[in-house]
């Protein structure tokens, strides 16, 4: 027997409406079988970067913008769900001589303000933290988590490892951490073991580093975490975005300096 799917109130479907009248970053599934344009579809990948179930485990997504790993984690049954953001884009680690540019663009906007339409029409009761990620520590965040997302973050922060470090303080012992970055192919061919990044200031907005893959395994050495697993893919994305990506799932090195008592 099929059951039909009741239709959402009317000032519902006029946010609906609006919703899929606009651009996205997040490919999200607002309701059953309606998704944004976004960007980036992140879909495919999750299954193989997300463990199929999160029941009980309390979760964090660090950067959420339009909300995609946040929601995920929720959809896997996760008991609670913090989404880190900035409450205005001024806050961002913009490169300096790109930044009084961005402010005149718009410098004063929300970037939650497509997370808060698809986190209604989800009926989500994910919890959006607003703080810069170098401030994250557990009164800030509320609490400790088991379980991080961080994606496509570290390329627009000036200080990765320090970004990093902000997110040990509020993993649990034994929890674990997902980064996912887009890397430098070249870099990681010509230097397969030895660290590096491209510096990207010249020629993008937004962006500060694109490392190769010994990189990013480095700053996460420094940061005080221990690779348990690595995943190679290409992002599902617009042409200028369809890039290759790392993802390295790591737990708090027992052997590091304790995160809460490094400097910040």
């Amino acid at each position: 027997m099929t059951t039909a799917v009741p239709s959402p109130p009317a000032d519902e479907q006029e946010l609906l409406a609006d919703a899929l009248a606009r651009p996205w970053y997040h490919t999200i599934e607002l309701r059953p079988g309606v998704l944004t344009t976004g960007a980036v579809d992140h879909r495919r990948i999750a299954p193989r970067l997300l463990p199929a179930d999160l029941g009980g485990r309390r979760c964090l997504d660090v950067g959420t913008f339009d909300g995609f790993w946040a929601f995920a984690m929720e959809d896997r049954g996760a008991a609670h769900v913090a989404a880190v953001d900035l409450e205005r884009y001024d806050q961002a680690d913009w490169p300096p001589r790109n930044r009084p540019r961005l402010l005149a663009e718009g410098g004063d906007g929300d970037p939650g303000e497509r997370f808060r339409i698809a986190a209604r029409l989800r009926g989500s009761a994910v919890e959006r933290v607003l703080t810069p990620i170098y401030d994250l520590d557990p009164d800030v965040a509320g609490g400790t988590y088991d379980h991080a997302v961080l994606s496509d973050v570290l390329l627009h922060v000036r200080d990765p490892v320090g970004a990093l470090e902000a997110i040990g303080r509020v993993l649990r012992p034994g929890g674990r951490l997902v980064v996912a970055e887009e890397i430098n192919l070249r870099l990681s061919l010509l230097s397969p073991r030895a660290p590096a990044a491209h510096l990207q200031t010249g020629w993008t907005d937004y962006g500060w580093w694109q490392a190769n893959v010994a990189g990013l395994r480095e700053w996460l050495h420094q940061a005080g975490f221990r690779v348990a697993a690595r995943t190679f893919y290409v992002i599902d994305a617009v042409k200028a975005m369809r890039q290759w990506h790392v993802a390295y799932e790591v737990t708090p090195d027992p052997t590091a300096p304790q995160a809460a008592d490094r400097p910040r």
